[in-house]
């Protein structure tokens, strides 16, 4: 008798954010996907060479601040403006930290747009990219309509 394997599904209360830097690397390009601790702490400092903020206001880390809300109130030509920044920093040489408060949406919803743009694929098959190594990355369905949208539109 054979048993499906069920992957493990990782629930937190809803809002929680944790107080330690958390860091999803996205292997061999260079970027990473990060909570707002993760903005702010020193020891990370060398790590990144640039480090886009999509919070409110900018973290101690931050080259780049891009600021959205995790929801469907978003100006077109702010996220367009961050999904414009992340691509451009994404194809320079160097690291890349993307962070937004949890580390789950808008981080995530960046990221994915870079990996899109760069390798010319879907943005759903860009977050199966991102979700190899961010299992808990969901981005808000505003979000993700703009990523599609951002892309058809510059690819």
């Amino acid at each position: 008798m054979s048993h499906n394997s069920t992957p493990a599904v990782s629930v937190r209360p809803y809002g929680y954010v944790s107080e330690n830097p958390v860091l999803y690397a996205l292997p061999d390009r260079g970027l990473a996907i990060g909570n707002g601790a993760a903005g702010d702490h020193d020891a990370l400092a060398d790590r990144f060479d640039y480090v886009v903020s999509a919070t409110g206001e900018p973290r101690a880390l931050t080259t780049h601040h891009c600021p959205l809300i995790d929801g469907a109130d978003n100006a077109w030509r702010a996220f367009e403006s961050a999904a414009e920044t992340t691509c451009a920093l994404h194809e320079r040489e160097g690291t890349l930290l993307v962070h937004c408060r949890a580390g789950i949406s808008r981080s995530t919803t960046l990221a994915a747009t870079a990996v899109a743009y760069d390798e010319g694929r879907s943005f759903v098959d860009a977050l199966h990219v991102v979700l190899e190594s961010h299992p808990d990355a969901v981005p808000h369905p505003a979000l993700h309509q703009q990523a599609v949208q951002y892309l058809a539109a510059h690819v």
